[in-house]
């Protein structure tokens, strides 16, 4: 009979990097995104009441300097950094050209 899941090696948990790169390995690379996509809905619930401009804004700003920290430990595939980088740029950009929400004149 075959594993499912690959089994962790004693020394394979010697740190919490080893620990996440196993998660990440039996996930197929898909823990992390989605504990991105759990955050980001976490913080635009919680930041909804001051507009869901906002909300989307701080909660894809949230997420991509969590990406960055991912990207540098190796935990996570560059592009999900840059869609959130795009999703960043994308929310800004509908965000100023929102007039109800005034923002600061540059």
């Amino acid at each position: 009979m075959t594993d499912i899941y690959p089994w962790i090696e004693e020394n394979q948990t010697l740190g919490i990097n080893e620990l996440a790169e196993y998660v990440s390995q039996v996930t197929n690379g898909m823990f992390f995104p989605l504990i991105l996509l759990a955050m980001f809905v976490i913080t635009f619930v919680s930041t909804m009441h001051y507009g869901n401009g906002k909300a989307f804004v701080f909660s894809t700003f949230f997420c991509s300097i969590l990406a960055i920290f991912l990207v540098i430990a190796g935990l996570l595939n560059s592009g999900w950094m840059y869609l959130l980088f795009v999703m960043l740029g994308i929310g800004l950009m509908l965000l100023r050209l929102d007039k109800s929400s005034p923002l600061p004149q540059i």
